[in-house]
């Protein structure tokens, strides 16, 4: 299923978008969802990354677009984002955001079609997969490629990725089973660490090319050793 979601604050422009959409339905493999909203605030309300595809107004009251969009960049990485806009006047701050494209209103129907079968494509071609967690402050989809390495944290996990820490209330080791086939291994009770990021080992002590350093554990050392060289040599 591709979950998409249409904000706009002009009734017509979204009824045209998911008209548009749901009459596409039939010629693709694919199931296509489609959630309508009216404003900003009411998009980041709901907001719970559950989407693949946003087409988001950049000029509507209450919140524009592009700060919207920010919001969700701050929990989604992942979500594909299209801005509906009249001028493009503010193509870079789409791309601060990463946006995939700009739809130039009037929306025309090849391009919103074009813009899904690109979607499809590159979702079919994408190897960077996501995992989805949970604490407080809501859902955060978080793209493995970017997980340096996650750490016990107030009887919780703390997450590390190239950019944030995220809170995650799952266990070590449900996260350890949902990664063992992405190139993670545990160095020591707390920590387990995305090996793609391991730069150099001494004594006790790993580097990380982000130059963190994180410990490793006498009763783990061989272990994450083996895992390692299985996972260097995989590279080579």
């Amino acid at each position: 299923m591709i979950r998409i979601a249409v904000c706009d604050d002009e009734k017509h422009f979204v009824d045209q978008i998911k008209e548009i959409l749901l009459s596409y339905n039939e010629k693709i493999e694919d199931t296509i969802y489609v959630e309508e909203f009216y404003d900003g605030i009411m998009l980041l309300d709901k907001y719970d990354c559950r989407f693949d595809i946003i087409f988001l107004d950049i000029k509507m009251p209450y919140m524009d677009g592009i700060k919207v969009a920010e919001k969700i960049r701050e929990k989604d990485k992942d979500v594909t984002i299209l801005f509906l806009t009249s001028l493009l006047g503010r193509a870079v701050d789409g791309y601060r955001v990463k946006a995939e494209n700009f739809l130039i209103k009037p929306i025309e129907r090849k391009k919103v079609l074009h813009e899904i079968d690109r979607y499809i494509m590159l979702s079919r071609m994408k190897k960077q997969l996501c995992i989805l967690v949970e604490n407080i402050e809501g859902q955060f989809r978080i793209p493995i490629t970017s997980l340096k390495y996650i750490e016990t944290y107030n009887r919780n996990l703390l997450i590390h990725t190239e950019d944030q820490a995220i809170v995650c209330y799952k266990k070590l080791k449900e996260l350890k089973e949902e990664l063992k086939n992405y190139g993670f291994a545990q160095s020591h009770k707390g920590y387990l660490i995305n090996l793609s990021y391991v730069k150099s080992i001494k004594g006790n002590d790993i580097m990380l090319t982000t130059n963190e350093v994180l410990p490793i554990s006498r009763a783990m050392k061989k272990e994450f050793m083996q895992q390692l060289a299985i996972y260097m040599g995989g590279q080579l």
